[in-house]
């Protein structure tokens, strides 16, 4: 997705975007801000609104209750193009596990970001071990209150383990002790971002967290080995969680968008691991749940169907935008999300694109969530710098996000009139 940018003089943009967003409309945040699930992710960390804004995609074959499908333990492969929400499916099966635990490690790995230094199956190891043992402390700590009283020789093991495998844990866990960051109304929780995890439920620094992370603190930081990623460790790491409590790990995989050379790279990643994963045969039932781009589809149905992942229980399906009504769903939902009785963009649409600009806007989306959002976010770009206190978006504004679209994706969104009649409506 290529960069938007504005010239210089249109700097002042953000502040008439606020001024739209608060004022005219009177939302209680920009729920059209950010296209992408990371980065919406990062808008108030602490209390992100990213987990309002999702809506249940359509599949095929069609699912009553995906995420309880999802949540079920057996392999779930779940394929989409670009931009269909597969990153936030993930994210919302994560959050569903961690806010109401019931003894599932819900392990997150994303093939392109977490990768290793090294090549071949030691950095496979090297980023699996990783997210095993971020998303062990994560939780460990999230759920400390309503686990069996762990002993000094498993916390020592614990934090031996995390200061030897999670990059800079103690200076990390450090810092926030030390800065005291924690309080009575977000608690700890805004820490997880440090280590790229989301907050997903309010955690306080109670005397019993505090008193554990400060065992975890006064472990010596010996030097890892030097053969320190390989798949021991993360059996290990695997023992551990079966040791104090859980009864299984979902392993969340899904990849970055990539140009095509490094997508040959990422499948060969992912080829690497989930049968190194299966012959490993950890201490604890593992279930692998692939959030993947359609075109691997064939691969990893016979990859799958070699390591005998493919039974009747076994969810696989792809995610299919071509219903219009779930794309309307998507604006309703946003809208609701920030406190707003403003259904679709119909209502403030001008008279000469009443009742038509939510379809126009779908139309421009092509059957792609992130298309829908690109451009719902443009649109009110393009509106503010006509007139923030209007709270009408006409065909002027249309046609002007339509010269302003820079992203790759296409088609190109279609104007209303030609340039030289809206420079004339000007």
């Amino acid at each position: 997705m290529a960069a938007r940018t504005f010239a210089p003089n249109q700097k002042r943009d953000i502040s008439k975007r606020k001024q739209f967003i608060e004022q005219t409309l009177r939302l209680n945040h920009d729920p059209f801000a950010f296209a992408t699930a990371e980065l919406e992710l990062q808008v108030q960390p602490e209390d992100s609104p990213f987990f309002s804004y999702f809506v249940q995609p359509p599949t095929f074959p069609p699912q009553e209750n995906l995420l309880e499908r999802l949540r079920q333990a057996n392999p779930v492969f779940i394929f989409g193009p670009a931009g269909s929400g597969k990153t936030t499916l993930r994210y919302a099966l994560e959050a569903l596990c961690r806010a109401v635990p019931d003894g599932t490690l819900v392990v997150s790995y994303t093939l392109g970001k977490t990768e290793a230094p090294v090549r071949g199956e030691t950095a496979v190891w090297q980023s699996l071990t990783q997210a095993l043992a971020t998303d062990l402390f994560v939780q460990v700590t999230e759920q400390l209150h309503s686990m069996g009283e762990l002993g000094p020789d498993v916390v020592q093991r614990l934090g031996q383990f995390w200061h030897g495998v999670i990059p800079y844990y103690g200076r990390n866990l450090r810092r926030h002790l030390e800065q005291n960051k924690a309080n009575t109304l977000t608690g700890i929780s805004p820490w997880w971002t440090t280590w790229k995890r989301a907050a997903v439920r309010y955690t306080p620094l109670t005397p019993k967290r505090q008193s554990f992370l400060q065992q975890l603190l006064a472990l010596e930081e010996a030097a890892p080995p030097v053969e320190i990623y390989h798949s021991e460790l993360f059996y290990e790491g695997a023992a551990l969680a079966a040791e104090i409590g859980f009864t299984q790990v979902y392993l969340l995989v899904d990849a970055v968008d990539s140009s095509q050379q490094q997508k040959i790279h990422l499948e060969e990643r992912l080829s690497q691991a989930l049968p190194a994963i299966h012959a490993l045969s950890p201490p604890i039932p593992l279930y692998p749940k692939l959030f993947l781009p359609e075109y691997w589809q064939d691969h990893v149905n016979h990859l799958a169907t070699a390591l005998g992942w493919l039974t009747p229980q076994t969810l696989s399906a792809i995610i299919r935008w071509d219903q219009p009504e779930a794309l309307h769903a998507l604006i309703t939902n946003r809208f609701r999300s920030a406190g707003s009785w403003i259904r679709g963009f119909n209502t403030i649409a001008g008279q000469e694109i009443a009742d038509k600009l939510d379809d126009m806007m779908i139309q421009t989306a092509n059957q792609s969530p992130r298309r829908l959002l690109q451009t719902a976010s443009l649109l009110i770009d393009a509106h503010v710098m006509r007139q923030a206190e209007e709270s009408l978006i006409t065909a002027v504004d249309w046609n002007a996000m339509c010269q302003m679209w820079s992203y790759d994706s296409p088609p190109s969104p279609l104007p209303l009139m030609s340039s030289r009649q809206t420079g004339e409506n000007r």
